[in-house]
């Protein structure tokens, strides 16, 4: 377990390094990778820019997305789990849009409760709270609920 804390708050602390060593328009995507690693997901967007998405999960409550402009320049970075972001989710998005806008979920299935695919993910609530965030797909891969619950490991930590 404690190797495990310390793996997550290594991962922490390379963001927060990342965060003070790139600088927009100056760092590259060489610079990115060798401060955060590999990204998870390539987004690739029409103007030739590519988003690298960094989910700091299942544990973790952020997901980093880090833009680079077509000319392989950092263009900054933002937690995709931040409460505005979360509120972006709405009835009616399709499965591939709630993933490009948060993230991979760090849980995706059936859930009690619900009754079609649920993705979810651990997000920060305050110092020391999360909560976990549901967003439940029909059978058409549509949202149809967005829904938040404890998370039970914080409620068994305290």
């Amino acid at each position: 377990m404690a190797g495990l804390l310390s793996l997550l708050g290594a991962l922490g602390a390379c963001d927060f390094i990342a965060q003070k060593e790139l600088r927009v328009g100056e760092s590259t995507v060489d610079d990115v990778r060798r401060l955060m690693g590999g990204p998870d997901t390539i987004r690739e967007r029409a103007d030739g820019s590519v988003l690298y998405e960094y989910p700091r999960g299942p544990e973790g409550t952020q997901t980093w997305m880090v833009t680079i402009d077509a000319q392989g320049r950092y263009r900054g970075m933002f937690d995709a789990l931040a409460p505005e972001n979360l509120a972006k989710v709405r009835p009616g998005m399709s499965r591939e849009q709630v993933r490009e806008l948060l993230g991979r979920p760090g849980e995706s299935g059936p859930q009690p409760g619900f009754q079609g695919t649920v993705m979810t993910w651990r997000v920060q609530v305050g110092p020391g709270r999360t909560e976990m965030f549901h967003v439940e797909l029909g059978a058409d891969d549509r949202v149809v609920k967005v829904d938040r619950s404890a998370d039970l490991r914080t409620i068994n930590i305290q």
